[in-house]
């Protein structure tokens, strides 16, 4: 399968717009770690650096990404020198036709600590890109203009510096879907969804110099009729399952389990004896059942998984493999839509404020595109 990838990119330009390592919470430098590796051996020609990448340590983001992946930017330097970070341009060629690639990381107030405390800062855009734009036009026939921002400003962008790109792949689409776009700037944009749902594709028709006359963009859908490749799933299987065995030996017991305010969970089990039709309608629903969909995929050791998979995770007194007694709080438990147990009253206020309001922490757009409040409510209504 790997040797079909490489067969692939000798004629296709495969690139990447940045915030490829995705935000996984406690694992999130092993699996930036994985992914660059296997964008790596696909071969991709080009990427970047978006907001994701900058939570990665300093090692990781100054050695090993450089050093695996071909990066770019015209625009990202380092705040110690004033040097641009990486460099501003590549050009590869595929059947003699020179594609040259460069990059722009738009950083939002929002996040500009962030990229200080990595030791990077951004140049305004528009003059990042007029300054590299008329080398790398002498040194290739085609330009990809990799555009870590949505496909509006992308679409700015080319306005505002008189077009001089071909192809625009705009980074920042939040929205599930991979969009493309021909305007009136020369360029065709294209982008991919979040979380790898969708691909954008570009194709070009060049004139006899090898120059674009023209282009149309599309947009593969990676809709669950398109089959899982079995060679490289074979090799996501293996990261996840050894992802889990590191993290199950980092473990280390504990005896604590209360919040500062001195609440805690009870446990489905002490509910029970006061509520038995109510944790019998319960256990037959998917929530009694959550965490053995993660053992059996060896994934519950995994923070961003079992997260919606047990009671009370991110509070002190929930859920943490490290914790003695950590399995009487696994599964989704009456306590995660009603409440730690240790607060009940008996006015009949318990569990009120919570419930379905409850539903949402776990069934967003990216875990339950088909979430229906109402719908779902029935399966567990009680």
């Amino acid at each position: 399968m790997i040797d079909s990838l490489r067969n692939l990119t000798d004629r296709l330009v495969l690139v990447d717009a940045g915030s490829f390592t995705g935000v996984q919470a406690g694992t999130f430098e092993e699996r930036a770690v994985f992914l660059a590796e296997m964008m790596r051996t696909m071969g991709y020609d080009a990427t970047t650096l978006g907001d994701g990448e900058i939570r990665l340590s300093a090692d990781v983001l100054r050695e090993m990404l450089p050093g695996t992946l071909p990066l770019v930017s015209a625009n990202l330097e380092d705040r110690k020198t004033g040097r641009l970070f990486l460099p501003a341009t590549r050009v590869v060629e595929k059947r003699g036709v020179r594609v040259g690639i460069t990059a722009v990381t738009r950083v939002t107030d929002a996040m500009a600590p962030a990229w200080e405390d990595a030791g990077l800062r951004a140049r305004p855009v528009e003059e990042a890109l007029r300054a590299v734009l008329p080398d790398l036009r002498r040194r290739a026939d085609v330009i990809v203009l990799l555009a870590r921002m949505s496909v509006a400003e992308s679409k700015e962008l080319i306005e505002a510096i008189g077009g001089g790109v071909d192809v625009v792949v705009a980074g920042d689409v939040r929205d599930g879907r991979g969009r493309t776009l021909a305007e009136n700037t020369g360029a065709v944009f294209v982008s991919a969804a979040n979380r790898g749902r969708s691909v954008g594709l570009a194709e070009l028709v060049l004139g006899p110099d090898h120059r674009s006359a023209g282009a149309i963009a599309d947009e593969i859908v990676l809709h669950r009729s398109v089959p899982e490749n079995p060679d490289v799933l074979a090799i996501v299987d293996e990261f996840q399952s050894n992802l889990n065995a590191a993290m199950r030996d980092r473990t280390v017991l504990q005896t604590t389990r209360r919040s500062s305010d001195g609440e805690y969970y009870l446990g489905a089990q002490n509910c029970a004896q006061c509520h038995a039709r109510e944790y019998e309608i319960w256990t037959e629903t998917p929530h009694s059942t959550a965490f053995r969909t993660l053992e059996e995929r060896d994934k519950e050791f995994l923070p961003e998984c079992y997260a919606c998979h047990v009671t009370g995770h991110g509070d002190r007194a929930g859920y943490d493999p490290t914790i003695r007694g950590a399995a009487d709080l696994v599964n989704v438990q009456c306590e995660v839509c009603h409440g730690k147990g240790s607060t009940h009253s008996r006015d009949g206020s318990y569990g009120r404020e919570l419930l379905m309001q409850a539903c949402s922490r776990c069934h967003d757009a990216d875990n339950s595109p088909d979430w229906d409040a109402e719908v779902y409510w029935r399966m567990i209504e009680h």
